[in-house]
């Protein structure tokens, strides 16, 4: 906090405030200026009646600006959709991020999926080499058996 006395139309002021000193003296310096001005320009202006109309001339310039500044309410919808923006944004990077962790979880579920293929196939080629050679010992039993068979036929002709 800054103290600071300052005198406007001959009156001393004590001012706190939290803004620079530098910057006070410059607010009051401002007033005195607009105070002068209204005692140049007034016929017998006594008392605090000099200082009642600098600060309605302060106001009116004020109130003229903040009229020439309308497009401050452009700049409140600009932020107010900035704000909505930057909320969307987060939303997105918060969804960005849980399908990254999806995607992420697929591909380990891909891979080990991928893995079980592999396995079963092997198991499927070694499974289809066991048929192979049963389909091969089938036919030389049956092979056999045929001989087997022919030679008991011959073996009961011949009695």
């Amino acid at each position: 906090m800054n103290r600071l006395n300052i005198r406007i139309n001959s009156r001393v002021y004590t001012v706190v405030a939290d803004e620079d000193v530098e910057y006070l003296k410059s607010l009051c310096d401002y007033v005195n200026e607009k105070v002068e001005t209204v005692l140049r320009e007034g016929n017998h202006v006594m008392g605090e009646k000099p200082v009642v109309l600098a600060a309605l001339n302060i106001c009116d310039e004020y109130f003229k600006l903040m009229s020439q500044n309308a497009p401050s309410e452009k700049l409140s919808e600009l932020l107010a959709k900035n704000k909505k923006l930057s909320d969307e944004l987060h939303e997105l990077k918060k969804s960005e991020a849980a399908s990254a962790e999806k995607a992420a979880s697929l591909a380990e579920e891909l891979d080990i999926t991928s893995n079980v293929l592999s396995e079963t196939e092997e198991k499927v080629k070694f499974l289809e080499g066991q048929i192979t050679i049963k389909e091969n010992q089938i036919k030389k039993q049956r092979s056999d058996f045929a001989l087997r068979e022919k030679e008991l036929l011959d073996m009961l002709e011949s009695k």
